[in-house]
């Protein structure tokens, strides 16, 4: 869909939004080996992504 800021020539199908307990956390897993060794197939699977790191209240 589209942003409501953002740039206007890029769309999006899908969005995934994930919590961590800290920025530790996510670098933890995401330096995993298990989780690295995948790491291949999604990158293929995907045209484009972001990783976008936000803090605030709990969810």
């Amino acid at each position: 869909g589209r942003f409501l800021i953002g740039p206007e020539n890029e769309r999006w199908d899908a969005a995934l939004l994930v919590q961590q307990d800290s920025v530790a956390s996510f670098m933890a897993f995401a330096s995993n080996a298990e989780y690295l060794a995948g790491m291949g197939h999604r990158t293929a699977a995907l045209e484009d992504s972001r990783l976008l790191p936000l803090e605030g209240e709990e969810w």
